[in-house]
Protein backbone atom coordinates (compact mmCIF):
# COMPACT_ATOMS: atom_id res chain seq x y z
CA UNK A 1 0.00 0.00 0.00
CA UNK A 2 1.63 3.38 -1.10
CA UNK A 3 1.92 6.17 1.84
CA UNK A 4 -0.84 8.97 1.98
CA UNK A 5 0.70 12.08 0.56
CA UNK A 6 0.01 15.40 2.43
CA UNK A 7 0.83 17.83 0.79
CA UNK A 8 -1.60 20.34 2.20
CA UNK A 9 -3.08 21.29 -1.16
CA UNK A 10 -5.80 23.60 -1.35
CA UNK A 11 -9.23 21.89 -1.54
CA UNK A 12 -10.54 22.39 -5.07
CA UNK A 13 -13.34 24.95 -5.60
CA UNK A 14 -15.84 21.90 -6.93
CA UNK A 15 -15.19 20.16 -4.37
CA UNK A 16 -15.94 22.84 -1.64
CA UNK A 17 -19.31 23.57 -3.94
CA UNK A 18 -20.52 20.05 -3.01
CA UNK A 19 -19.54 20.03 0.71
CA UNK A 20 -21.67 23.71 0.58
CA UNK A 21 -24.52 21.76 -1.30
CA UNK A 22 -24.48 19.45 1.96
CA UNK A 23 -24.25 21.80 4.42
CA UNK A 24 -27.44 23.24 3.06
CA UNK A 25 -29.04 20.00 3.55
CA UNK A 26 -28.89 17.89 0.77
CA UNK A 27 -28.42 14.12 0.98
CA UNK A 28 -25.33 12.37 -0.30
CA UNK A 29 -27.71 10.84 -2.48
CA UNK A 30 -29.24 13.64 -3.77
CA UNK A 31 -26.52 15.19 -4.46
CA UNK A 32 -25.30 12.02 -6.14
CA UNK A 33 -28.31 11.90 -8.58
CA UNK A 34 -28.09 15.58 -9.48
CA UNK A 35 -24.11 15.80 -10.31
CA UNK A 36 -23.68 12.03 -11.70
CA UNK A 37 -20.91 10.99 -9.18
CA UNK A 38 -21.54 7.72 -7.96
CA UNK A 39 -22.58 7.84 -3.88
CA UNK A 40 -19.24 6.46 -2.37
CA UNK A 41 -17.48 7.99 -4.44
CA UNK A 42 -18.83 11.13 -3.22
CA UNK A 43 -19.34 10.30 -0.35
CA UNK A 44 -15.76 9.92 0.31
CA UNK A 45 -14.60 13.03 -1.71
CA UNK A 46 -16.94 14.93 0.95
CA UNK A 47 -14.92 13.34 3.92
CA UNK A 48 -11.40 13.66 2.44
CA UNK A 49 -10.98 9.81 2.38
CA UNK A 50 -11.08 9.23 -1.16
CA UNK A 51 -8.29 6.78 -1.72
CA UNK A 52 -6.60 7.89 -5.08
CA UNK A 53 -3.11 9.56 -4.86
CA UNK A 54 -4.36 12.51 -7.35
CA UNK A 55 -7.99 13.99 -7.92
CA UNK A 56 -7.48 14.79 -11.77
CA UNK A 57 -9.27 11.95 -12.58
CA UNK A 58 -11.86 12.57 -10.57
CA UNK A 59 -11.96 16.54 -11.51
CA UNK A 60 -11.49 15.81 -15.27
CA UNK A 61 -14.73 13.55 -15.12
CA UNK A 62 -16.86 15.63 -12.99
CA UNK A 63 -15.68 19.05 -12.09
CA UNK A 64 -17.32 20.56 -15.08
CA UNK A 65 -20.82 19.32 -14.23
CA UNK A 66 -20.88 20.58 -10.51
CA UNK A 67 -19.36 23.98 -11.49
CA UNK A 68 -22.36 24.24 -14.01
CA UNK A 69 -24.96 22.96 -12.14
CA UNK A 70 -24.12 24.47 -8.80
CA UNK A 71 -22.81 27.76 -9.78
CA UNK A 72 -23.46 28.18 -13.21
CA UNK A 73 -19.80 28.01 -14.45
CA UNK A 74 -17.24 26.22 -16.97
CA UNK A 75 -14.04 24.92 -15.42
CA UNK A 76 -11.42 26.72 -17.60
CA UNK A 77 -8.73 23.81 -18.05
CA UNK A 78 -6.34 26.64 -18.19
CA UNK A 79 -6.45 28.44 -15.39
CA UNK A 80 -8.11 25.29 -13.71
CA UNK A 81 -10.82 27.29 -11.81
CA UNK A 82 -14.36 27.80 -12.85
CA UNK A 83 -14.83 31.20 -14.85
CA UNK A 84 -18.76 32.44 -16.29
CA UNK A 85 -19.92 32.41 -19.67
CA UNK A 86 -18.90 35.56 -19.93
CA UNK A 87 -15.42 35.54 -18.80
CA UNK A 88 -15.20 32.47 -20.96
CA UNK A 89 -16.07 33.83 -24.23
CA UNK A 90 -14.04 37.51 -23.44
CA UNK A 91 -11.23 34.71 -22.70
CA UNK A 92 -12.00 33.17 -26.69
CA UNK A 93 -12.83 36.86 -28.12
CA UNK A 94 -9.53 38.26 -26.66
CA UNK A 95 -6.78 39.08 -29.01
CA UNK A 96 -3.40 37.71 -29.69
CA UNK A 97 -1.21 39.22 -26.60
CA UNK A 98 2.35 39.77 -27.31
CA UNK A 99 3.56 42.05 -23.86
CA UNK A 100 2.15 39.71 -21.81
CA UNK A 101 3.19 36.25 -21.79
CA UNK A 102 0.46 34.99 -19.02
CA UNK A 103 -2.09 36.24 -21.89
CA UNK A 104 -0.09 34.54 -24.39
CA UNK A 105 -0.68 31.40 -22.74
CA UNK A 106 -3.97 31.75 -21.98
CA UNK A 107 -4.40 32.75 -25.49
CA UNK A 108 -3.06 29.64 -27.12
CA UNK A 109 -4.54 27.16 -24.74
CA UNK A 110 -8.36 28.87 -25.72
CA UNK A 111 -7.16 28.27 -29.25
CA UNK A 112 -7.25 24.40 -28.07
CA UNK A 113 -9.96 24.50 -25.61
CA UNK A 114 -13.08 22.14 -26.10
CA UNK A 115 -15.03 24.60 -24.50
CA UNK A 116 -14.30 27.54 -26.68
CA UNK A 117 -17.75 29.12 -27.53
CA UNK A 118 -16.19 30.63 -30.78
CA UNK A 119 -15.44 27.00 -32.22
CA UNK A 120 -19.15 25.96 -32.37
CA UNK A 121 -18.81 23.44 -29.44
CA UNK A 122 -21.67 22.84 -27.50
CA UNK A 123 -21.28 23.67 -24.11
Amino acid sequence: MLPKLNLDLPEPEWIALLKAERARGKSVSQIARETGLARSSLSMLLSGTYPAQSLDLVTSKHATRVLQLYRDQVLCPHLHRGIGADACRKFAAAPMSTSNPEKLRHWRACRRCPLNPQTGEPK
